[in-house]
């Protein structure tokens, strides 16, 4: 997935970051805000352009995931990541292993 990355950028307004990413049928630009951010990412409030930039970096195979989930397929807009998107998955990701047993590593399966 990290090669689906073409670039990243913070757009004229500082809020948040824009990036495109190869999906089916061409590219995708996509909008991550600053609150988005903050929000999911913990991003400090009043950071830095570039600490914006050094977050979404260190998120980027999880964003990249949540972008190619919302859109696959290319179009000519900019789509928006908004904080559900991230949250929702962080709950199903989350429901999928709550009723899994505890089984010590040694007891588990390979």
């Amino acid at each position: 997935m990290g090669s689906a990355l073409v670039w990243a950028a913070i757009p004229h307004n500082s809020d948040g970051v824009v990036f495109q990413v190869r999906v089916i049928r061409g590219l995708q630009r996509f909008h991550l805000s600053r609150r988005t951010l903050e929000d999911v990412f913990d991003l400090a409030p009043h950071a830095s352009d570039a600490r914006q930039l050094e977050r979404f970096y260190e998120h980027a195979p999880q964003i990249l995931r949540q972008a190619m989930r919302k859109r696959p397929i290319a179009g000519a807009d900019t789509a928006a990541l908004q904080t559900g998107d991230f949250i929702s998955a962080v709950e199903t990701e989350w429901a999928e292993t709550a009723y899994l047993p505890e089984i010590p590593g040694y007891l588990t399966l390979d």
